[in-house]
């Protein structure tokens, strides 16, 4: 397996499960009960976790990822894609047996939609990883809660590293203690839209930036077409998306993650990292599933001030 080298200060530890897509797009209406929909175009490709690592490899940052693969052909899937990636697969953990994470994504209007199965697996130790690898970013890719997190963000700052979490579909909100707790603990959240609404109960972007702020230091709302939102307690910044395309939505949320993430471990601060992670996540929605994440030439070119590295 590949190996990468990594630069003091700025790799990333990506945490979180591997899905494969089984992507439909191009949808006239959502599925209705007994009846049928046709979208115009489909894709099967890896998803989860493995869309930020992608996306951060393909900026030139050093990015690894705690992942569990099976034996059976999705998991094979997932490998070869890697392989044929040039991603760095020396933490990929092999399980002596099936792990099938499956997801059918749908994306219509602007918005998507999953089906999806999980194999029941315990989740997977990291904490070794973590101080092995000594990250200067932890990456969790949904939101975590409970002891597991309190360890994994103990070992992270242990080692010097800033935890960014994503939130991913919750019907949790802030009257439980436990994703109150969860938020205060990491260094970095952020969920979508409906994700902060969700959680904060406020409709209005601008209030539910202000209540996630207290909580966690630094927090960013991803707004889709209309960019995203972030604030720190010093700094306030917002950011325009470019118009572009649609092909599929799925996947843009992962690929802003990992420009954000780029930004902040290259010391873009919060504007630099908000500004890259917008232009990533435009980049994503021009092709399906994430696939379209963008390369460190492609941002160089477009916008070379926010990948100062490049050079």
């Amino acid at each position: 397996m590949a190996v990468s080298a990594f630069p003091a200060g700025r790799s990333v530890l990506i945490v979180g499960d591997y899905y494969l897509d089984l992507v439909f797009a191009g949808l006239p209406r959502w599925p209705q009960p007994g009846t049928e929909v046709f979208g115009t175009g489909t894709a099967s490709l890896p998803g989860g976790a493995f869309t930020p690592q992608r996306a951060l490899h393909r900026l030139g940052v050093p990015a690894v990822w705690a992942a569990r693969l099976g034996d059976d052909p999705h998991s094979r899937l997932v490998l070869d894609e890697a392989h044929a990636e040039g991603i760095d697969t020396s933490a990929y953990l092999l399980h002596p047996g099936p792990v099938r994470n499956i997801s059918v994504a749908m994306s219509y209007g602007g918005e998507r939609g999953f089906v999806s199965f999980k194999e029941p697996l315990p989740p997977l130790d990291v904490i070794g990883v973590i101080l092995d690898r000594r990250p200067a970013c932890v990456l969790l890719t949904e939101l975590t809660v409970g002891p597991r997190l309190v360890a994994l963000v103990e070992a992270a700052h242990r080692v010097g590293a800033v935890v960014f979490m994503d939130c991913q579909h919750t019907d949790a909100t802030l009257d439980d203690p436990a994703i109150t707790a969860a938020l205060k603990a990491v260094d970095i959240f952020a969920p979508n839209a409906g994700e902060a609404r969700v959680l904060t109960g406020h409709g209005e972007l601008n209030d539910a930036l202000d209540r996630l702020r207290e909580l966690t230091p630094t927090v960013v709302i991803k707004n889709g077409a209309h960019g995203a939102l972030a604030a720190t307690s010093t700094e306030r910044v917002s950011t325009a998306a470019e118009a572009v395309t649609v092909i599929d939505t799925i996947g843009a949320g992962d690929c802003f993650d990992a420009g954000f993430v780029a930004g902040h471990v290259f010391g873009l601060g919060l504007a630099g990292s908000t500004a890259l992670g917008t232009l990533c996540g435009t980049f994503s929605v021009t092709g399906h599933g994430g696939a379209a994440a963008p390369s460190l030439a492609q941002i160089a070119e477009r916008a070379p001030e926010l990948v100062p590295w490049a050079a």
